[in-house]
């Protein structure tokens, strides 16, 4: 990764987004950023990792073709990483990509173990990934409406709130 935008990237804590945004808004006019975000998840600082997970996640939403040559990276390195903030935005990217075969079942079984995370947000993200996953999927739906079920019953009410739209979801799929 070149060092400028590693640089930009380090400066601060993980608690605000540095120059992100302004990030995002240059990869999304030179997509030549967009590999050196993906290749930014690597870097042994974890503010540069959670800054390029956080840009990816808003490239994502405003153009997501441009992630899925890289899906198959953006899996293993939340295979790897156990940095929650970093995991949130990957998990919320992976729940959004048009994942095929093998990876489809790496993160759906990622997404099953993510769902005993103690992080209430990664269990949301975890349950909204999956149903995304079992739209076109009728076996991963029927495995999925049980969890989906007994989630209504969870005590934190945004499970139960993120739980009834995804049953809705599911069911109209």
């Amino acid at each position: 990764m070149p060092a400028i935008l590693r640089d930009r990237f380090a400066i601060g804590t993980t608690r605000d987004l540095g120059c992100t945004n302004e990030v995002v808004h240059e990869a999304l006019h030179n997509t030549a950023l967009v590999r050196e975000l993906v290749d930014a998840l690597n870097d042994r600082n974890i503010v540069v990792q959670h800054r390029a997970s956080n840009a990816l996640k808003k490239i994502q939403r405003s153009d997501p073709a441009l992630l899925e040559p890289f899906a198959k990276r953006i899996l293993q390195r939340a295979l790897a990483t156990d940095h929650v903030h970093t995991l949130w935005n990957l998990t919320i990217i992976l729940g959004e990509l048009p994942l095929r075969g093998r990876d489809k079942a790496l993160a759906t079984d990622l997404m099953f173990e993510f769902l005993s995370s103690p992080s209430t947000l990664q269990r949301a993200f975890a349950l909204t990934a999956l149903a995304n996953y079992a739209q076109d999927d009728p076996p991963l739906r029927k495995r999925i409406h049980p969890i989906l079920s007994l989630a209504l019953t969870d005590p934190k009410a945004s499970i139960r709130a993120r739980a009834r739209k995804l049953m809705k979801k599911i069911k109209s799929s």
